[in-house]
């Protein structure tokens, strides 16, 4: 018989509740590709609240020398061993020898030719980066972070938070990686917000315009968002929504999306799309 936990009674986050960034000072976190776009949104948000912060990238960040409260790791995110000195790293840095919040926000956007037809008699075999990066290398965050989790102080508030993307809601054409990959990120909030060893959340960015997205492409991007009446998120906003998440020790298996302020003027909203009602199919499944 499966578990079930009460995780779908959990109430939707209110958008309107400030974040309490006194509760993060001193807290240690792991932050994977964290020296660009988000990533450094979220570094630097931690560090103004006090936080103690490890940077698991493959390039460093030259921003934050010298402060005390930060470090660098390098690490390739499909590569286990180099994840792993990072955790351990982290794990070391901190005073409270604890990691309480691991933000697992590293990935990839780049061509994807998996569905790509060939001239040639035989297809070739399609490069998999964008699943090895944004699936596999998450899962190595995952496991590193429950292990981390389970090693430090129990008594402290612990909690993972995902970086999917909308597309992990919505139908991308031609991207077929990086669709699946964000729906499997969400796959995995679903799994982890039933244990009881640490809140899980997600963070499901609409566009935002960072390093991510290549400089030619994006006035073509907002060329076409504009003449569908939408426009670009904002990094700020994704950072407050990340804080809110770290900092709320009420807030566990929800996914917030972040979006452009005409639809929300805060920013970020509760996606309120991965809840089962009692009475679907999947219920009646679960409940036998």
């Amino acid at each position: 018989m499966v578990q079930i936990y009460e995780y779908w009674t959990a109430k939707k986050v209110d958008n309107k509740v400030p974040v309490d960034a006194s509760k993060l000072k001193s807290r240690s976190v792991v932050v994977t590709g964290g020296s660009s776009g988000l990533g450094a949104g979220y570094v630097q948000g931690f560090l103004d609240a006090g936080a103690y912060v490890t940077n698991l990238d493959l390039k460093p960040n030259q921003a934050h020398e010298g402060n005390p409260n930060y470090q660098y790791c390098h690490a390739d995110m499909t590569n286990w061993d180099q994840q792993l000195q990072g955790f351990k790293a982290a794990f070391a840095n901190s005073p409270s020898k604890s990691i309480d919040i691991v933000v697992a926000n590293a990935g990839i956007a780049i061509h994807d030719d998996l569905f790509q037809l060939d001239d040639a008699e035989e297809p070739t075999k399609p490069e998999l980066k964008i699943i090895q990066v944004n699936t596999i290398g998450v899962a190595y965050t995952v496991k590193l972070a429950r292990h981390y989790f389970n090693k430090g102080d129990q008594s402290r508030d612990k909690v993972l938070i995902l970086k999917a993307s909308l597309a992990g809601y919505l139908d991308l054409p031609g991207a077929t990686q990086y669709n699946a990959s964000k729906y499997s990120v969400r796959g995995m909030l679903c799994n982890l917000r039933k244990s009881d060893l640490a809140r899980c959340n997600l963070l499901a960015p609409w566009a935002i315009p960072t390093p991510i997205i290549p400089d030619e492409v994006k006035p073509i991007m907002e060329a076409n968002m504009k003449s569908r009446g939408s426009d670009w998120a904002h990094l700020e906003d994704a950072v407050k929504a990340c804080l809110r998440l770290a900092a709320d020790d009420s807030i566990n298996g929800r996914a917030l999306g972040i979006v452009p302020r005409y639809v929300d003027k805060e920013g970020y909203i509760d996606v309120a799309l991965d809840d089962l009602d009692r009475d679907d199919l999947k219920w009646m499944y679960l409940k036998g």
